[in-house]
């Protein structure tokens, strides 16, 4: 967003305010923006479609979705709602669209930019769409996958894509959590004993993505996976280093009024000394000083180790999700 022109950032589809000048003072209008031309943008409220005049405007900002229950806006958030913002965290370099289902695909590497996810109705029936789904990945050389989310302690077998999938002999792998948190639950970063600070870095720097990949288990990852990686229009990569080593990393990425982190890895010899901590500190006032008011993440649930330090800092699980192959 610029001073000279704060309508800039905005896309049609985004939830966002606009802010405009009206003859007794300022005014909002709150909804999704429907179009944007040279001249005016135009916000679909409550109350109908709003046309303004661009040189009014003083301000616009993307906000969260609408919340679907009464509460803290990190719980309030609808499951669909969530896991859309979630694909920004890692983008798909393909996307497919099947009614309210979105196909994702990346050259298999990740399974959140490799599978389908079910957003809603798609259109036909179940056993079309499932079969529509392998075509598609099919004709990419990949194999389909499909990510099925719900409540906490959901059972894949009580949801009817589910059902469908296990006779076809999809079996669920890698039980998942996504966790929300309030921004104010993160603390302030506090420097490394050694004095070093949180670097945070707008690209990909050499160091980041060596430390990465390392911690990956790999020596150099594919290009796919850098695609990936940097895909999202508007992220962080953080690092902190003590006598030329990387020892602590992460990424965040801001998207529809939220923010993402993903990547959390401190060196093995480095653990229990507070540098998840200080990352995760520096990645609170990133997000602080862009006025966002919730964060979330992903975590393996058989993760313990990951699960106990996110719930100690504030985090609480919203939904879970499987994902489906076979």
């Amino acid at each position: 967003m610029t001073d000279s022109d704060p309508v800039e950032e905005l896309r049609p589809g985004m939830r966002a305010v606009v802010r405009r000048r009206i003859d007794d003072g300022l005014t909002d209008a709150l909804g999704e923006i429907e179009a944007i031309d040279a001249n005016t943008v135009s916000v679909r409220t409550r109350h109908g479609v709003e046309t303004i005049d661009r040189a009014l405007v003083v301000a616009a900002k993307e906000v969260p979705p609408r919340p679907v229950r009464r509460g803290a806006p990190h719980l309030a958030i609808s499951m669909h709602d969530l896991e859309a913002i979630t694909v920004e965290g890692l983008p798909p370099l393909e996307r497919g669209e099947l009614g309210g289902w979105l196909l994702r695909a990346a050259g298999a590497f990740t399974c959140r930019a490799n599978s389908v996810l079910p957003l809603g109705d798609p259109g036909v029936s179940l056993s079309e769409a499932v079969e529509t789904c392998e075509s598609w990945y099919d004709q990419r050389g990949l194999a389909p996958q499909f990510a099925l989310f719900g409540p906490a302690g959901f059972a894949v077998h009580d949801d009817p894509l589910g059902r469908d999938l296990l006779a076809r002999g999809y079996l669920p792998f890698k039980r998942s959590a996504v966790l929300t948190a309030p921004i104010r639950a993160l603390p302030p970063e506090l420097p490394h004993p050694s004095g070093a600070q949180v670097r945070l870095e707008p690209t990909l720097s050499p160091g980041w993505w060596q430390a990465w990949a390392a911690q990956e288990g790999h020596d150099a990852l594919p290009a796919s996976a850098r695609a990936v990686v940097t895909g999202s229009p508007d992220q962080l990569f953080a690092r902190l280093e003590v006598d030329s080593a990387v020892i602590g990393l992460a990424r965040i990425v801001f998207a529809k009024g939220w923010a993402g982190v993903f990547a959390l890895h401190v060196a093995p010899e480095h653990r229990r000394g507070g540098v998840a901590g200080q990352l995760m500190g520096a990645l609170g006032d990133a997000s602080r000083s862009r006025g966002i008011r919730s964060v979330y993440l992903q975590v393996l649930k058989a993760n313990a180790p990951a699960r106990g330090l996110y719930e100690r800092l504030g985090f609480s699980t919203h939904h879970e999700y499987d994902y489906l192959a076979r």
